[in-house]
């Protein structure tokens, strides 16, 4: 018997749930993954997306079958190409970097950033009496009941479903429990994508980087920061890739680092996320770094393909909160906010635009306001692309600059 099958039969999955109910399902879907029908590879990989982590959730399923996919990372038939996953998602790439991809949001799953000791009171309610927790769990358990899309032949959620759902300290405590079984697998994640950080592969470097910053932020893998550092600065040192070099930049200064080199580099855009580093607050080289990227937000949005490391919606948002962070004088930071005037809309408002237009005004405009040349560009940079967002008098603006 191979060490794959070993290690599923190991596991009781008729114990243990997924988005979609018991985790029974599971050994195949495993065992499909190196298995010989490409078909069946896809399908088992968007399972992982599907069923283990649905929507950014785990369950008491994902934790074990996250183990496994770990320890299979090593495996040759993991170098095989896989695509199709999800009608989103069709573009080939090696079934290993598709792996690393879903273990980088696992461990964004298990909320690493909120302490153990908040989890397990969460698990353990005091004074909740957990012979009833239990009966709650096993009279669900029991239920086989599915929402049925057609209201017509829909029939009413079984009373013990309905007790769970109305309970919401028992879901608080089942959803911690969930968590403290899938955060006692970061271990073995962290060890396991550790020797694929300097990979030959860039699509299979990056996201086991990722995920290798992303278990640091739990005490358990140990002290290994600063050799992973060093490894990722080697890295960006020979690497031709921008994009790469730029998703290291920002993992360096996920680990607290300084990534100067990078703070160097020849193009703008990993310049730019190197300056984030929160290690370079108060650099002004930094700052320079961010006002210049933000001078055209849009083609700092086109730099890269896809989200970097701690990226959430466009480049620019997180440029600019960097640079708020750290500047509070509208003479420094005029070209970017001339920028972001340009292009911000009320959808994106309150994440580009928004953070900047306090700064130029420190005092409300009256008809009496006498503007700085720095404040007049400003102003006419909104009124050239005004919207209902901007906090202001449109009409007082334009009097003023008259």
């Amino acid at each position: 018997m191979d060490s794959l099958r070993r290690a599923v039969l190991q596991v009781g999955w008729d114990d243990l749930e997924h988005a979609y109910g018991r985790a029974s399902d599971a050994p195949a879907r495993l065992l499909a993954l190196v298995g010989d029908d490409p078909r069946a590879r896809a399908d088992a990989v968007g399972y992982l997306d599907a069923a283990m982590l649905h929507q950014g959730s785990v369950y008491s399923a994902t934790g074990p079958f996250v183990r496994i996919v770990a320890g299979l990372l090593g495996d040759p038939r993991t170098a095989v190409p896989v695509a199709d996953v999800l009608p989103w998602d069709t573009a080939p790439r090696p079934l290993r970097a598709a792996l690393l991809n879903y273990l980088v949001l696992f461990v964004e799953a298990c909320r690493l950033e909120v302490p153990d000791e908040e989890l397990i009171r969460d698990a353990y309610p005091a004074g909740r009496d957990e012979a009833d927790l239990q009966r709650i769990r096993e009279a669900v358990r029991a239920c086989d009941w599915r929402l049925d899309p057609d209201p017509a032949t829909r029939t009413p959620p079984p009373p013990a479903l309905v007790e769970a759902d109305d309970d919401r300290e028992y879901g608080r405590a089942m959803a911690a429990r969930d968590l403290l079984t899938c955060r006692k697998v970061v271990p073995d994640v962290f060890d396991a994508i550790l020797p694929l950080v300097d990979d030959a592969d860039a699509d299979v470097r990056t996201p086991a980087a990722t995920a290798a910053v992303y278990c640091l932020r739990h005490e358990s893998p140990g002290g290994r920061e600063a050799a992973l550092a060093e490894l990722l600065e080697d890295t960006a040192a020979w690497s031709s890739e921008p994009r790469e070099r730029a998703a290291i930049a920002r993992l360096l200064g996920m680990l607290g680092r300084r990534p100067e080199s990078l703070l160097r580099d020849r193009h703008p855009g990993v310049r730019a996320c190197a300056a984030l580093a929160s290690a370079f607050a108060g650099d002004e080289r930094a700052t320079r770094e961010l006002v210049a990227a933000l001078e055209d937000p849009a083609t700092a949005d086109r730099w890269f393909e896809g989200h970097l490391p701690g990226q959430q919606g466009w480049l620019r948002f997180d440029l600019v909160q960097a640079l708020t962070g750290r500047v509070d004088d509208l003479g420094t930071i005029l070209p970017a906010a001339l920028g972001l005037a340009a292009m911000s809309s009320g959808a994106t408002y309150d994440r580009d635009l928004g953070p900047l237009v306090g700064l130029p005004f420190p005092q409300p405009l009256t008809e009496q306001s006498v503007l700085t040349t720095a404040q007049r560009a400003f102003l006419c940079a909104l009124l050239a692309n005004w919207h209902p967002r901007i906090p202001f008098d449109e009409e007082l603006c334009r009097m003023l600059l008259r």
